[in-house]
């Protein structure tokens, strides 16, 4: 009897090659893992208390800060703008666009307005509208959002969607979009520059329209 019971058992683990045996603080490690939140989870949060106060703070004019880059696009990110790593990543700008819009593309889900923000015609500032928002301009003119506060790049990547999500959801998502050109525009935001030269692109954290004359 003993043996046939043997016999049985070894049958029974070669019929289940696909079995794998895991340990204990395995499981304990994956459970713990699905009970966290999501990373970028607290961001309808800290959106109102944090992020849109803080921004709108540090917001400067964009022709204060043009003139700015003129002297350098390193002298103008000291001055104006913020980064975490210090020596070539790109500076992150919070700024204010006041003027009106010249140009609205709103047949791409990456949907964008231009502003004339000194009276030539011709636009100065491309505002994001979305709903696809790209880039990190926001999550990174943040300096208590840090990648080191976060387990990896995904995770860090993470927070990045779900504050353009706040931003597309909050304050961008009921803009009428058939009657954009010719309004007033003022918003908040930031914008991301490689160079002094790169064009201004916009993710906005608050935005107000008027319609236009």
């Amino acid at each position: 009897m003993p043996r046939l019971t043997a016999l049985l058992s070894l049958a029974l683990i070669l019929a289940l090659p696909g079995c794998k045996f895991v340990k204990t603080d395995e499981l304990a490690a994956r459970a713990a893992a699905a009970a966290k939140p999501a990373a970028g989870s607290d961001m309808a949060a800290r959106w109102d208390g944090e992020i849109v106060p803080y921004l709108a703070g540090k917001a400067k004019p964009l022709p204060e800060i043009r003139a700015a880059l003129a002297g350098g696009l390193d002298a103008a990110g000291k001055a104006y703008g913020y980064r975490e790593v210090q020596e070539g990543a790109p500076w992150n700008f919070p700024v204010t666009v006041a003027g009106t819009v010249v140009a609205a593309n709103t047949q791409s889900r990456a949907a964008t307005i231009e502003v004339d923000t000194d009276g030539d015609g011709r636009g100065d500032a491309t505002i994001q509208l979305g709903p696809v928002i790209k880039g990190t301009a926001i999550r990174d003119a943040l300096p208590f959002l840090t990648f080191t506060s976060y387990a990896n790049q995904i995770e860090f990547a993470d927070v990045a969607k779900a504050i353009n999500t706040q931003a597309f959801e909050r304050i961008l998502k009921d803009l009428p979009r058939d009657r954009l050109v010719g309004a007033k525009v003022e918003v908040t935001g930031v914008f991301t520059l490689r160079s002094a030269g790169d064009k201004v692109l916009v993710t906005p954290v608050a935005l107000r329209l008027e319609a236009g004359a």
